[in-house]
């Protein structure tokens, strides 16, 4: 599968849904459906290439603002929700994440950022499709880069670099210490 046929079931999902909702996911997995056992997999390793050009620090730290917390997992489940956006809004994000605050609207980030719906959608329709459950067997295998962490010492630090998305989403009460401000 290619970059372009990835993204071309991500951007189609999008025609009647908001990304990362249900009926998105839902849209991705009536595609994913469709397509044949070496196409999965294919999806699944553009999935993977997709994450990786978003493990950056810029992205952890914007989704530090948004959740007030960051782990292995809540940063890969925002890295999937951030391919819900498609292509087009995915690149710009990735090039400033700053941007996430121009158009998205998250009351609740801890409910509503979720990139689920898109953790087991090819492997489940491998599944289904071939009755085999050797899926994770034939996906190229990945490696995440060694991100440098530059930490800003302070709130205002975090302020200054993503000025849009810390007026918008930073909850001081959620959140846990930076240093001593």
């Amino acid at each position: 599968m290619t970059e372009q046929q990835f993204w071309d079931i991500i951007n189609v999902s999008l025609v009647q849904n908001a990304p990362g909702s249900d009926a998105q996911y839902q849209a991705i997995g009536n595609s994913l459906a469709q397509l044949s056992p070496d196409q999965l997999i294919g999806f699944e390793n553009q999935l993977n290439y997709q994450k990786i050009r978003a493990f950056t620090f810029p992205v952890l730290m914007a989704n530090f603002i948004l959740q007030s917390y960051i782990n292995d997992d809540i940063f890969e489940d925002f890295r999937l929700w951030l391919i819900s956006f498609g292509q087009a809004r995915f690149n710009q994000i990735l090039e400033q994440p700053d941007v996430l605050a121009d158009f998205c609207e998250i009351k609740d980030p801890i409910e509503e950022i979720t990139g689920e719906g898109l953790v087991f959608a090819a492997l489940e329709a491998y599944e289904q499709k071939t009755g085999q459950k050797d899926f994770l067997k034939h996906l190229t295998r990945t490696e995440e880069p060694e991100i440098q962490y530059d930490w800003p010492e302070s709130q205002q630090g975090l302020a200054r670099l993503m000025p849009k998305l810390y007026s918008r989403y930073w909850d001081s009460s959620r959140s846990y210490e930076l240093s001593a401000d």
